[in-house]
């Protein structure tokens, strides 16, 4: 019988090609003027918060053990957390596995990012209902944007669907095996982002849309066995808490006072929007645009939060490096 950590392993290594078969680049720089320069000033943001954070919380006061995570885990977890905040859960997972991030130090990132998003989201929607509906008159135009994106109406996901995806998702992870054995996931990523970007519409268009829905179930039960695994209040380090302040702090900072300053020239909802797709991905930007009624910026959003996807893992591999130096 398969033990928990391979059904987790397993999840979190399908999802990842799952979730970027829609990681157009070409398509995102095209389809994304008004969000990418924010987007880019957040993602700095959050660099720049988990830089900070890491040398006052974990280096200045963290103590000897630093923040009673090891010297190890405190730089793994610091750029896991900053690929989290610039991509997504599934960036958390691969820069956590490819450093071989302790499992205590990864249940821990979890359950106090999970406190942040408690905070974060409803300041994010307060700042998005101020400028609600702002762009209604658009609608019209950015429904015929969506329709070329994504078709005129979704269609059932049907059982050949599902396993041409789970089979493309395989494919995928067996050339990142071949490719770089110890660093499959980033391997993977790369490879499926330039398969998104290279190959017809009419083959990642079908990947792109059962993948995103298996993906996000596998997501699910990675996060929810890792939580049975040993999530708890315990969980809540008070040094990681501290670190996402700093990092939360920095990020909507900068992206807030770039808003005020050159992005309301054009638009003021893009920084928001922006800001959200950093840190909760497609779904959550998705959610915002529509909430907030801002149909036009509905695709975008999905797209810069594919885009994240598809780099942070990248950018908090990097960081990494940085991080071990600073400790």
């Amino acid at each position: 019988a398969w033990e928990l950590g391979e059904v987790q392993k397993l999840a979190a290594f399908l999802a990842t090609p799952l979730l970027l078969f829609g990681a157009d680049v070409r398509e995102t720089l095209t389809s994304t003027r008004k969000l990418l320069p924010p987007f880019v000033v957040g993602a700095i943001g959050t660099a720049i918060g988990a830089l900070v954070a890491t040398i006052v919380v974990f280096r200045t006061f963290g103590g000897g053990d630093y923040g009673g995570l090891g010297q190890q885990d405190a730089w793994k977890l610091a750029a896991a957390l900053a690929a989290k905040n610039i991509g997504g859960g599934l960036n958390y997972v691969a820069v956590a596995s490819t450093l071989g991030m302790s499992s205590s130090a990864f249940v821990a990132g979890i359950a106090c990012d999970n406190v942040f998003a408690l905070i974060y989201f409803p300041l994010v929607s307060f700042l998005a209902n101020k400028h609600r509906g702002a762009e209604s008159d658009a609608g019209e135009a950015s429904t015929s944007a969506e329709s070329a994106a994504f078709g005129d109406a979704p269609k059932p996901t049907r059982v050949g669907d599902i396993l041409g995806a789970a089979f493309a998702a395989c494919a995928m992870l067996a050339l990142g095996q071949a490719i770089a054995p110890n660093a499959v996931l980033p391997a993977t990523t790369a490879l499926t982002v330039l398969f998104a970007t290279c190959a017809p519409k009419s083959l990642t268009k079908p990947l792109s849309t059962t993948g995103q829905i298996l993906g996000d179930a596998l997501l699910f039960v990675f996060f929810v066995i890792a939580g049975a695994s040993g999530a708890s209040l315990a969980s809540l380090n008070p040094s990681v808490l501290g670190f996402l302040a700093i990092l939360y702090a920095v990020h909507l900072t900068i992206i807030l006072v770039s808003s005020a300053t050159v992005f309301s020239k054009n638009d003021s909802r893009v920084a928001v929007l922006a800001s959200n797709a950093c840190v909760g991905g497609p779904a959550t930007a998705a959610a915002l645009a529509s909430a907030a009624r801002w149909p036009d910026l509905l695709v975008p959003g999905i797209l810069i939060g594919q885009f994240g996807n598809a780099i942070a893992t990248f950018i908090g591999l990097a960081l990494a490096a940085s991080f071990r130096r600073v400790l």
